[in-house]
């Protein structure tokens, strides 16, 4: 019986949690009334307040969860050593990843959350939730430390000039990502194919 409470009680948490993450997504954290979150949450005041103080409350553990708990739990695949092309490797691994994660947002969020929606929760997010530059620089860092690794590896392969800026490389790969991200927010869906064309040539360029 405790069990089946428990299950039940984690069940309505989640819903809270996914049904609320859209709704601050789709309209902005500040146009979001508690009622609101009863309303498309089909769980009532006394439910909601039995599982989260406020709207701050379940705004920021809806940040955890869709936010951090997404980006972390983007593991890069285990680099192959034996590969005598690991970052050709690596940079398909991760623009297929982004293709799929792509797919699965879109489906979480039930297609109603557009680029625009997103770009400008993440801009909130930066001045309004506790903790946001600490735990996005350990994200940043952990993704330059990936990309540093099997950049490095490249050059013990032979895969890559031995003389390429390993740090440049880095930026100018992931800024190509954050642009035509940011360019999606103005326009449509991130295009997986013109990313990976626009990484490819940097790759081309620095491979013997």
């Amino acid at each position: 019986m405790k069990d089946q409470t428990n299950k039940e009680n984690m069940s309505k948490r989640d819903i809270i949690l996914n049904e609320s993450f859209r709704l601050f997504l789709k309209k902005g954290y500040a146009a979001v009334s508690f009622s609101d979150l009863v309303e498309v949450t089909h769980v009532s005041r006394g439910n909601m307040f039995h599982h989260f103080r406020n709207k701050e409350d379940i705004f920021n553990h809806a940040v955890d969860r869709f936010v951090f708990e997404f980006l972390t739990n983007d593991a890069p695949e285990l680099l192959a050593f034996t590969s005598s092309t690991p970052l050709k490797d690596f940079i398909d691994s991760r623009v297929e990843n982004i293709g799929h994660r792509m797919k699965s947002f879109f489906m979480m969020t039930k297609g109603t959350v557009t680029p625009a929606n997103f770009m400008s929760f993440i801009l909130y997010l930066k001045d309004n939730y506790p903790d946001w530059e600490e735990k996005f620089q350990e994200y940043e860092d952990r993704k330059n430390s990936e990309w540093y690794e099997v950049i490095e590896l490249a050059k013990q392969k032979g895969e890559i000039v031995q003389t390429v800026e390993t740090e440049k490389i880095i930026s100018s790969i992931r800024n190509i990502y954050l642009g035509l991200s940011y360019r999606s927010a103005l326009g449509s869906r991130l295009s997986i194919s013109e990313l990976k064309e626009q990484i490819y040539i940097i790759y081309n360029l620095i491979t013997k």
